[in-house]
């Protein structure tokens, strides 16, 4: 199979420092270096392509960017709904026990009213047996007499 050439005639300007160093190049290779085809080819394809490299480095990098700046905004969101939910956790705790000691308030309140009753009852039993005995006594002297 026959390979196919298209011809391209290229100038130069020796003015332009990179366009001289570009012939110089040219001028000094040899057939065991390549042709002129084969060499300009390989040089631009190269920097084609690590300028589309480049380009898609940039967007991997803005996109990684981006996607710090969500995963940021999802942290700060979810640090707001934590401390959202632990002051609604501590709220439900600091009502459930201020109920618990109203009831074991009420529940202590209840037997110390209970406790000074049955005291005041063995009191008041133990004042009317002193009285009584008292009572007794009295009436057994005067039945002596």
């Amino acid at each position: 199979m026959r390979k196919t050439y298209k011809c391209s005639n290229i100038k130069f300007c020796m003015e332009d420092e990179n366009q001289r160093r570009t012939w110089e190049y040219l001028q000094g290779i040899t057939r065991r270096d390549g042709s002129y085809g084969k060499i300009l080819s390989d040089a631009f394809v190269a920097v084609l392509d690590s300028k589309n490299e480049n380009k898609q480095e940039e967007l991997l990098m803005l996109s990684l960017k981006q996607s710090e700046h969500e995963f940021e905004q999802l942290e700060e969101m979810f640090a707001r709904v934590l401390e959202a939910k632990f002051w609604s956790l501590q709220e439900i705790l600091t009502d459930h026990m201020e109920k618990c000691f109203q009831e074991h308030t009420l529940d202590f309140q209840a037997d110390a009213v209970r406790a000074a009753e049955t005291d005041d009852s063995n009191e008041l039993g133990q004042t009317q047996e002193a009285e009584l005995s008292e009572d007794m006594m009295a009436f057994a002297f005067t039945m002596g007499e």
